[in-house]
């Protein structure tokens, strides 16, 4: 049979550095922790407290703690709402099953175990198996969740803290080709127009804006200026966010019929139950729609913001214009996150639309003008763009 756990237990105070020091040393599942005091009589009069506390059972719950955990967070204002918001959803979802369960009980062999499950278990939302920055993502959150416990004493280690990531996370995000964007754009305004769907223009405005979906859904009616030429877009992750955007014709008018008539602090794009704005999910789920509808390969929100960047560097614009457009505040961040990993020059923004709009005319005229051609030039050329890539 296994020799049951000893209590934990207090020992000391124990003199130290000639007397100048004294310590009492916590004994108990198979850890040790000492604390130091001034005096004597500060060591006796804690290790009376402590012995106190040892004989009052606690009971710490994975899922209470959490909750002080994001308020304790949420107090110390060094995190935005809507992040802290989207952290505690994931950690609750990956500790899931752990949440009514006392704290101490989560030991590493059960958090090896809680890992591995995260990365077996298919996804609700697509029903295959996370993809692997989301489960690094989990535990990324769940090893500072314990470190936290550790660092309040409610823990002697954190459990996660040998649990190591798996996988490789995919830098960049699928995105539409010039083609299928003209399409999504098409659809989009279409459903904006005819069925008064402000969201598809939220999306509209994401592609051809380059903006996060929570700087779409965070507009209001006082930041369409300029007679609709300019979209102001403020309060994001830090003071490069703060950024005028120019508007490109085809949204200017649009834009101003849906802030006409409006208070100034209402939410251009529509706002949730409780009056803040929408989730990013809600526009998520609509850029969703608008890919099946317009039957092209379906992308997520950020993938919009990552095509402009990528027609923004393929047209040539200026690295630190895009940059700025896209409130980062160094060139470093751009290429890595957003961008295609085959764009390299970069130009104007406007450039960037033009290519949506230009590129099947450029075609065609391309194709008339061969036609014209005569036979054995036309053949020459063709022969001479099928060396070409060798040879680059």
């Amino acid at each position: 049979m296994p020799r049951p756990k000893a209590p934990p237990r207090v020992t000391g105070p124990y003199a130290e550095r000639d007397g100048t020091r004294f310590r009492i040393r916590i004994l108990g599942e198979g850890s040790a922790k000492n604390l130091y005091f001034p005096t004597m009589d500060a060591a006796l009069s804690s290790k009376a407290e402590v012995e106190q506390q040892l004989k009052t059972p606690t009971h710490h719950r994975v899922g209470e703690l959490i909750e002080a955990f994001f308020a304790e967070r949420e107090r110390a204002g060094t995190c935005r709402k809507q992040t802290l918001s989207n952290e505690h959803d994931r950690l609750r979802y990956f500790l899931a099953e752990q949440l009514e369960l006392e704290i101490r009980t989560i030991t590493p062999r059960r958090a090896e175990e809680i890992y591995r499950s995260a990365i077996e278990r298919p996804s609700a939302k697509t029903g295959k198996p996370l993809e692997a920055a989301s489960h690094r993502f989990y535990l990324g959150i769940a090893k500072r969740f314990f470190a936290w416990t550790t660092k309040q004493g409610l823990t002697t280690s954190s459990p996660f803290q040998q649990v190591h990531p798996q996988g490789r996370p995919n830098v960049g995000k699928p995105q539409l080709l010039i083609d299928e964007a003209n399409r999504f754009v098409a659809t989009a305004l279409r459903l904006h127009d005819e069925e008064g769907d402000v969201l598809s223009l939220g999306a509209v405005v994401a592609l051809l804006l380059g903006m996060r979906a929570s700087e779409v859904l965070r507009c209001r009616v006082l930041d369409v200026d300029g007679a609709g030429k300019i979209l102001w877009i403020d309060g994001g992750k830090n003071k490069s966010d703060r950024r005028p955007l120019k508007v490109p014709t085809v949204l200017q008018e649009r834009l101003l019929s849906l802030a006409a008539g409006r208070e100034a602090n209402s939410l251009l794009f529509g706002s949730n139950s409780q009056g803040g704005p929408r989730h990013h999910r809600v526009l998520w789920s609509t850029v969703g729609r608008i890919c099946e509808l317009a039957h092209v390969p379906r992308v997520c929100t950020h993938s919009l913001r990552g095509l402009w960047t990528t027609l923004s560097i393929e047209s040539g614009a200026l690295s630190d214009v895009v940059a700025s457009s896209l409130g980062h505040g160094g060139l470093t961040v751009t290429p890595k996150h957003d961008p295609q990993p085959a764009s390299i020059g970069e130009e104007h923004t406007a450039r960037a639309l033009d290519l949506l709009d230009d590129e099947q005319q450029a075609e065609q005229e391309a194709a008339q003008l061969l036609a014209k051609l005569p036979r054995r030039t036309r053949e020459k050329l063709l022969q001479l763009a099928r060396r070409e890539p060798e040879s680059a």
